[in-house]
């Protein structure tokens, strides 16, 4: 059984470009319902005129413990969480505002991941065809300079993945990090480099989260980072 088709969809992130792209290819693949989640309700809610029997918008700020707690209460039908909400700073380690920038990204590409799937576990393994999908970064496994802080964020955030990947199993939710490299959004405008496009991206990833491959990298960028053997974490 396909895990896409017939879903229902909590995206987080989902005003952004990757965000709007998950939600045309999630439709493409026949998604039952999709809750979009972000800070700009309003944005939310010109994207869902669109198609209002199948999109939800819904106000979620990751850090909130509030703003997540009513998610919880009004989207008890998810059966795929999508944790795609992220920033990125363009900090290095040095610097004045370098604690802060770090401090920040943590707080949404990691303790906001850890504490929206914690959250949404219960209901996870309460329906059917469970999933969880974390849009992570090649920045997860290798260090970018300039990008140092972030990078930090998405490792940590990759770490998360692989150690609840086998506890999730065992109640049959399965895990999928997705390891992209450049993105053609607003976020990397100022790059001078290849890029792949969003739609093209989602279709990608898409494609590999219906084949079960866990560990997803969607473009030429990350394939060359496929066989890193930071993918395979120590236990103790």
């Amino acid at each position: 059984m396909s895990i896409l088709e017939n879903s229902v969809v909590f995206l987080t992130g989902a005003d952004g470009g990757i965000g709007r792209a998950f939600i045309a290819e999630l439709i493409q693949r026949k998604a039952k319902k999709i809750y979009i989640t972000g800070l700009n309700l309003e944005a939310l809610k010109e994207i869902a005129e669109g198609m209002p029997e199948k999109l939800f918008p819904v106000k979620l700020d990751v850090t909130n413990a509030i703003d997540i707690e009513n998610c919880i209460n009004t989207c008890p039908d998810v059966t795929v969480l999508i944790n795609n909400a992220g920033v990125e700073l363009k900090s290095g380690f040095m610097g004045e505002k370098s604690a802060d920038c770090a401090q920040f990204e943590m707080q949404i590409n990691y303790v906001g991941v850890v504490r929206l799937t914690n959250s949404f576990y219960k209901i996870l393994k309460s329906n059917p065809n469970p999933a969880v999908i974390n849009i992570l970064s090649v920045g997860s496994l290798v260090l970018i300079d300039r990008l140092a802080t972030y990078c930090a964020s998405k490792a940590a955030a990759h770490m998360f993945t692989q150690s609840i990947r086998k506890e999730f199993h065992q109640n049959g939710i399965k895990v999928f990090g997705v390891y992209a490299g450049y993105v053609d959004t607003a976020m990397s405008a100022d790059l001078e480099i290849e890029k792949i496009s969003a739609e093209e991206l989602l279709q990608n990833i898409c494609n590999d989260v219906e084949a079960d491959v866990y560990s997803i990298f969607p473009d030429k960028m990350s394939k060359n980072y496929s066989e890193s053997n930071k993918l395979s974490l120590d236990f103790i």
